[in-house]
């Protein structure tokens, strides 16, 4: 009996202290989701090149919030032409849990070809939703281009991931087979 409560009081102090000093989660009240790949890749050759990032921006708040997209390659990258926020100054309003629907997020024009640079390279892009009148960041997403010269090899995927593909693929023909079946 006595171990028992023993148990019992030792359980809710544990339960106690884990609520105290857990810190309280609180989502950003606004949430940048890419429909595109975060981490896509580029060849430059004898002209400029664009990767796009697509996506959407969502108010997670039940209020109204104004905001521009902001950002662009961190730290400053020599591959880099151009950079274009999707959503820019003046900024938009979503409403309570709206959407922007899909977009283009950032547009990153690439330098074309230069001898003087070392290839493959990395662009790291931070798109940052922020307040067009403070500046104060809603949220930070970060993406990424890995940029490869002309006649550079892709890499390609894994070979585990080539073999998770082709089972998924193998599932779903089964699958089918069966339900045809059924029918």
């Amino acid at each position: 009996m006595i171990l028992r409560s023993m148990r019992f009081f030792l359980a809710g102090f544990l339960l106690f202290s884990v609520v105290l000093v857990a810190p309280i989660a609180k989502a950003d009240s606004l949430s940048i989701v890419y429909t595109s790949t975060q981490d896509q890749t580029d060849m430059v050759s004898t002209g400029f090149s664009s990767v796009v990032f697509t996506g959407f921006v969502i108010n997670n708040t039940d209020a109204p919030i104004t905001f521009q997209l902001t950002g662009g390659p961190e730290p400053f990258e020599p591959y880099v032409a151009s950079f274009q926020n999707g959503i820019g100054f003046p900024g938009i309003t979503l409403g309570a849990g709206q959407s922007t629907g899909n977009i283009d997020l950032a547009i990153v024009t690439l330098q074309f070809f230069d001898t003087h640079l070392t290839y493959p390279g990395t662009v790291n892009i931070v798109l940052e939703a922020v307040s067009p009148g403070t500046g104060n960041a809603f949220t930070e997403n970060d993406a990424s281009i890995q940029v490869f010269a002309p006649g550079t090899v892709i890499p390609e995927p894994s070979v585990a991931m080539m073999i998770f593909a082709g089972a998924l693929v193998g599932l779903a023909g089964v699958r089918k087979r069966d339900f045809s079946r059924r029918a």
